[in-house]
């Protein structure tokens, strides 16, 4: 996909900078273009890895430089509706965000969950979740690590737990999760995404490339979530802290509950937890049900 490709990183922020670094690594060269005409460029190649041969497009965007390149690489900052992504789309060239591209080059399982609430608490919990029963485990997204920089690292039996924003999923084409999550819909980034609609469009997106023998957890209290897991390709497993499911994780009294098809599992007493108040066990709920369907045994979820 990438080889022989002129390839154009927007924007020398983190996560640019982090896209050019895994781009290096794996053998390509790019070039970065970013509005500053100032732009410390030698700090930015003194970053790379020395056999890359990176350059550099200073100063106002012009079209002509989406004729020159193949393929955008969009940093999540910039809207697909900038000037530099629809010349490319315009033109019908290949743009992709980092999460797009870290999946690239990723191996193992992902366990992506978004949310406009809760999505770090749930990252980390699923995170160390992972980490009590996998050799192999990374844990990335807005929480500190980018994707980017671990790719390369992850082996087959990895699994890697992703905090994915909207701006990420924006971008996304191949990008397929083993297990995803959604932990509750509600306003927001309304500047970038201008209507509801989209922005639930763009956070619904995480499913996209999930198959039949995938998994989404979703928020049963979220009117928005319990309509979308009826129409959804992966096996939804709903979440709810208000009333008993007849099958899906839950909160009843002070227990939480998960119901699979075949039992009925205690999973925790609320009590027990360090991580307190309704949104909390909701955080823990998503967790446990992730966790489980990415094949970590209860007893070990339970620790």
């Amino acid at each position: 996909m990438l080889e022989g490709k002129n390839i154009l990183i927007a924007g020398a922020g983190v996560s640019g900078v982090g896209a050019a670094k895994l781009l290096g690594r794996a053998g390509f060269d790019a070039a970065i273009y970013d509005g500053n005409e100032q732009l410390d460029t030698e700090a930015v190649v003194s970053q790379m890895p020395e056999n890359m041969h990176l350059t550099f497009e200073l100063g106002e965007y012009k079209d002509s430089l989406a004729d020159q390149y193949d393929m955008l690489i969009l940093s999540p900052g910039i809207s697909v509706n900038s000037s530099i992504a629809r010349s490319f789309y315009d033109r019908g060239k290949i743009v992709w965000g980092e999460i797009e591209l870290a999946s690239h080059f990723a191996k193992g399982k992902i366990a992506a969950i978004t949310g406009t609430n809760g999505k770090t608490t749930t990252t980390a919990l699923v995170g160390s979740i992972l980490k009590s029963w996998y050799d192999s485990v990374f844990v990335v997204g807005n929480i500190g690590i980018p994707f980017t920089s671990v790719a390369l690292d992850t082996r087959p039996d990895s699994v890697i737990a992703a905090e994915i924003s909207s701006f990420q999923l924006e971008t996304i084409e191949k990008f397929a999760p083993e297990v995803s999550a959604i932990l509750n819909i509600t306003e927001d980034h309304l500047n970038r995404h201008h209507t509801m609609e989209e922005y639930i469009r763009v956070k619904e997106l995480i499913v996209k490339n999930q198959t039949r023998e995938n998994y989404c957890i979703l928020n049963y209290e979220d009117e928005v979530l319990r309509e979308f897991g009826k129409h959804i390709v992966p096996k939804t497993v709903y979440f709810s802290s208000a009333r008993k499911l007849e099958e899906g994780i839950y909160l009843d009294g002070d227990q939480i509950i998960l119901k699979t098809e075949k039992e009925e599992i205690s999973v925790v007493r609320t009590g027990e937890l360090k991580l307190l108040g309704t949104h909390n066990f909701e955080n823990v709920m998503a967790a446990v049900a992730m966790a489980y369907y990415a094949g970590v045994p209860m007893e070990s979820i339970r620790r």
